[in-house]
């Protein structure tokens, strides 16, 4: 894609240095690009027909191998991020392009695309403000070369008094390049008020959105503590605000998920990792992120899809049965649309903060197994709706039965392995139609429903 990001480099053009103040408050003013109704550009990783799937740690510099990217690829994801080739764990971070080459063109050579740490970006607050603009379109030339350069990764978890200058180095990054993404991933809601700068989680997300100027919220939340079947309190409650500030922004939602034993975590089953991934995607989420590949040469990190030695674990050909049969193909279908509604059902104690299940005017009732619902529509095709319905369980089936509106004329079921819908029996299809879902411990079922009397809702 480096011909539209020419294109679009020449139009920015470089310009002349600003001086700090007017580089600092000028650029936190600039309109959004498309603010005047064209079309906003997207981040590449954001905008290619793939839904996003990536990793942390990835394999460190002695195994950064087109070999060892192959079997990042053969697993079903899409980018890698790296920080020094393995998630920071192994340098104090200070990765320029040399030190990047090896694992972009191995990610090249594979098919992937990569976000790379590059410490002049990482650590650009230690220039002067008013050499940003140059540091970074120098920087953004050396990574021209690279086929599989997506973006920088900013910052990993950063404290609200950062938003500011997160928001500076975004804007001058999307005037020069709009297809480059600027990499921020946040905290949970298991973060104290001393770790997030602000005295609640919304706070942390309302200004993360108003100063930071992303084009996307990525946050971390590991729910799989301690034994099985426990998880956190808060988890759903965390899925909750994220989606409530993207929908209020109209920014796409990313989650990593867990994915290696380490600090009271887990290893999760493949039944658990596939729980994490279904309940993501049913609060609208738009790409998911593994924690960890590779797992960290650090005590307290036990196992991850890959160990510290290079072994393929079980784990690994879990997420590449997940990922290539399940995510990729269903995460495809949700990737374009928006999410409408988050439901419970089930639930003897409905978690933090969730939508309980009512009924509505596509699904009025439910009754059997616990099941989340969510509902995505597309404004270029009113009458439908699609429903993903997850089980709630990671560690048995559910069979749940939906009474759909009589309204509703047709549904028909994905099916991931053919990446086509089919059509479903509806039972008592005159009246109130009932639909029968079995969903196996962890999974989901995607629908999609239609109205085509054309009533109106």
């Amino acid at each position: 894609m480096r011909g539209r990001r020419d294109v679009l480099r020449l139009g920015a053009g470089l310009g002349g240095v600003l001086a700090t103040s007017a580089l600092w408050d000028g650029l936190m003013e600039t309109p959004a690009l498309g603010s005047e109704g064209a079309p906003r550009v997207q981040p590449e990783i954001l905008d290619n027909g793939k839904y996003p799937i990536g990793l942390w740690v990835a394999p460190p510099p002695e195994e950064t191998t087109n070999a060892r990217y192959a079997e990042i690829a053969d697993a079903g994801f899409t980018f890698v991020i790296g920080i020094d080739g393995c998630g920071g764990f192994c340098q104090p971070g200070e990765t320029t392009t040399v030190d990047n080459a090896p694992m972009l063109n191995a990610a090249a050579a594979n098919g992937l695309q990569a976000l790379v740490f590059d410490r002049r970006i990482g650590h650009i607050q230690n220039s002067p403000p008013e050499q940003w603009r140059d540091i970074i379109s120098t920087t953004l030339r050396e990574y021209d070369q690279f086929p599989a350069f997506a973006g920088f990764d900013i910052r990993d978890e950063p404290h609200a008094s950062l938003f500011r200058q997160i928001g500076a180095v975004n804007d001058v990054l999307r005037e020069f390049d709009p297809s480059v993404l600027g990499y921020v991933n946040l905290f949970p809601t298991y973060a104290n008020s001393d770790q997030l700068g602000t005295p609640t989680y919304e706070e942390h997300l309302d200004r993360y959105v108003t100063e930071a100027h992303p084009d996307f919220i990525s946050f971390d939340h590991y729910p799989l503590l301690g034994p099985s079947p426990a998880i956190r309190g808060d988890y759903f409650h965390n899925w909750v605000l994220v989606r409530r500030q993207a929908l209020q922004s109209g920014l796409p939602t990313w989650v990593f998920i867990l994915a290696c034993s380490h600090y009271g975590y887990r290893l999760p089953t493949e039944a658990e990792l596939l729980w994490q991934i279904n309940v993501s995607l049913a609060y609208g989420c738009k790409g998911i992120q593994y924690f960890t590949y590779w797992t960290p040469p650090l005590d307290g990190f036990y196992e991850a899809l890959v160990t510290v030695d290079g072994r393929l674990t079980p784990l690994y050909y879990a997420a590449q049965r997940v990922n290539n049969d399940h995510l990729q193909p269903v995460g495809r279908q949700l990737l374009p649309l928006t999410s409408e509604s988050v439901t419970h059902f089930g639930e003897a104690e409905p978690p933090m903060s969730v939508e309980v299940f009512h009924g509505d005017d596509w699904v009025t009732s439910a009754s059997g197994g616990a099941v989340i619902l969510g509902r995505f529509r597309d404004p270029l095709r009113p009458l439908q709706r699609w429903l993903l319905v997850v089980n709630r369980a990671f560690d048995a089936a559910a069979t749940t039965t939906l009474t759909l509106d009589r309204r509703v004329d047709a549904v028909f079921e994905f099916n991931p392995s053919l990446d086509l819908f089919t059509p479903v029996h509806v039972d008592n299809p005159a009246e109130a139609g009932e639909l029968s879902v079995h969903i196996a411990a962890g999974a989901s079922r995607l629908y999609r429903l239609h109205d085509d009397q054309g009533a109106v809702r």
